[in-house]
């Protein structure tokens, strides 16, 4: 009878205890696994910066090399061109401000020829898009004759 009531006793507490166990169980394994996340994307960065760094180096060296080998890089872009031409001017520019003054302003007008292009080349496909709402509205209109036509035949 006495151990009876000190079972009924312990009861809710027992409850509780197992409630809290569960879930710091819980907690701890969610910790583990935002850590082992947080693990995998620091490493994921870590790897993509050392790709940027390894990607700009290489594009560094070659852009610094071929000037001073007496060649010209042949990217075909204008815009690459010159943002090559203003990086080894900034590399000579210790005792010449002057050369990497030019590069600036070769940089800006290969960026300003860019945007020209890119705003006509939006006109164009505002004008197409123009034509094309101009046709459909024709076409609607068209067909609405038609329909209307069929509609007042039988």
């Amino acid at each position: 009878m006495l151990f009876d009531e000190l079972k009924a006793g312990l009861a809710a507490p027992l409850a509780g205890m197992g409630l809290s166990f569960s879930s710091s169980l819980f907690g701890i394994a969610g910790s583990l696994i935002l850590g082992f996340l947080e693990l995998q994307v620091a490493q994921s960065q870590r790897r993509f910066r050392n790709e940027v760094e390894s990607w700009l180096g290489t594009r560094t060296a070659i852009a610094g090399a071929l000037p001073l080998a007496g060649l010209q890089p042949l990217t075909g872009d204008p815009l690459a061109d010159r943002l090559d031409r203003l990086g080894v001017a900034m590399t000579e520019s210790g005792a010449n401000n002057r050369a990497a003054t030019q590069a600036l302003a070769n940089l800006a007008e290969g960026i300003q020829g860019l945007v020209q292009h890119m705003r006509s080349e939006q006109q164009l496909i505002r004008d197409w898009v123009e034509a094309q709402a101009g046709r459909e509205k024709d076409l609607k209109r068209l067909l609405e004759r038609l329909t209307a036509d069929n509609v007042m035949e039988p």
